[in-house]
């Protein structure tokens, strides 16, 4: 496998992602707990996370390959600005 997850001893899941599949199921995750996780480095809540599983369901397969190659900081930069303009 191609990620590297571990618990936090707060309960905090980090996950470093080796592949894009592995970050939008690692996103997918944080919605379905209901918790935060740490992704790519960077804490990502429920809120943006529920932002970047929506606009990631959105988009063609093409652009659904670009956006998951992005990191997880960016991909919520990007799915704000797409929400801020629907």
């Amino acid at each position: 496998m191609n990620t590297y997850q571990r618990t936090r001893e707060h309960g905090t899941i980090e996950t470093i992602p080796g592949t894009p599949e592995i970050r939008i199921a690692a996103i997918r995750q944080v919605v379905t707990a209901c918790q935060y996780a740490k992704i790519d480095g960077q804490m990502i809540d429920l809120f943006s996370a529920g932002a970047i599983v929506a606009v990631y369901d959105a988009l063609s397969p093409e652009n659904q390959a670009k956006f998951a190659a992005l990191t997880a900081p960016k991909m919520a930069r990007v799915a704000f600005r797409l929400l801020k303009k629907a």
